[in-house]
């Protein structure tokens, strides 16, 4: 796509500036070539002065993105945080792409969308069928496994307290780092394949709950006391703890997500689309062993 304009769409959240920040610097893309949409450009002003266009957008406003999407042949839609309005929001930039004439969408969707028991999983299973259905004739869905980085961002009281609470018993995971991830959206929405796929986008290992605090205690020098619990006793221990009813629900399906291995499985999609493997949970550990180390306290 030498000279085609490429799309990114949430580029002020953290996997938006990782993509970009893939397409600029890995891919070697022309930032004459990339546009990107915020709804609030003045994030973006550092980007402008390198020569990206960078266009307001506002999901809740479909003629808005219709404009903010004119002119991509490639489009990549980064799944919005709020669940809720997810399945409006998305439906409407499906839509908006379509009538901006764009060639090919990419999506970052989640493992198992139509099986899955979290909440949110039937709002990225609608994206991809609108996708799946509309006129837009390529698309790559990118089904993308969960971050190493949701263990210091939003289970760091694993690290804090050293004990870890799940219902997950021996479902495993074949995580990825959201560098990762980025490269592979940013590699899917700068050299787009002809039809729709959906690909898995899992880590090179898969690990239960178990081994993953047993590699932690390896690097780290921390030990871990793993607490098993049924979904039930999980939920009691989460509302003891005056958490909000969504995160204990969220907490409670993930973790049954996980222990019906949703997010287990090998898949050879990320290396095909990037040229190369993704980081292991242990060399993505030693990268990170400072913050995780001051996490733990050790």
């Amino acid at each position: 796509m030498s000279h085609s304009k490429i799309l990114v769409t949430g580029a002020s959240g953290k996997l938006g500036q990782a993509v970009v920040k893939s397409l600029l610097e890995e891919i070697k893309l022309s930032p004459e070539q990339l546009i990107v949409t915020t709804r609030s450009a003045e994030k973006l002003s550092a980007l402008s002065d390198k020569g990206v266009e960078v266009r307001e957008a506002d999901f809740s406003n479909p003629s808005s993105l219709e404009k903010a999407f004119k002119g991509a042949d490639s489009l990549l839609l980064i799944s919005i945080d709020a669940s809720g309005p997810r399945t409006e929001s998305h439906l409407n930039a499906v839509k908006a792409a379509e009538k901006a004439g764009v060639q090919h969408i990419a999506y970052t969707s989640m493992p198992a969308a139509e099986k899955s028991p979290v909440g949110f999983a039937h709002e990225h299973q609608d994206t991809e069928k609108a996708i799946n259905e509309s006129q837009i004739p390529n698309a790559t869905i990118l089904r993308n496994n969960w971050y190493f980085e949701n263990l210091p961002e939003y289970f760091a009281s694993i690290l804090q307290t050293g004990h870890w609470l799940t219902s997950a018993a021996k479902g495993k995971t074949a995580q990825l780092s959201r560098a990762d991830l980025a490269l592979a959206a940013a590699s899917a929405v700068a050299n787009p394949t002809k039809g729709k796929q959906t690909l898995s986008m899992n880590g090179v290992d898969s690990f239960t709950q178990d081994e993953m605090a047993t590699e932690l205690d390896k690097a780290l020098g921390t030990s871990i006391n793993m607490v098993h619990l049924s979904d039930e006793a999980y939920q009691a221990q989460l509302e003891s703890f005056q958490l909000p009813a969504p995160i204990v629900e969220l907490c409670v399906t993930m973790d049954k997500h996980n222990r019906q291995g949703l997010s287990d499985g090998r898949s050879d999609a990320f290396e095909a689309l990037t040229g190369r493997k993704p980081i292991s949970f242990s060399a993505w550990i030693e990268k990170n062993k400072a913050q995780l180390s001051s996490l733990a306290n050790v």
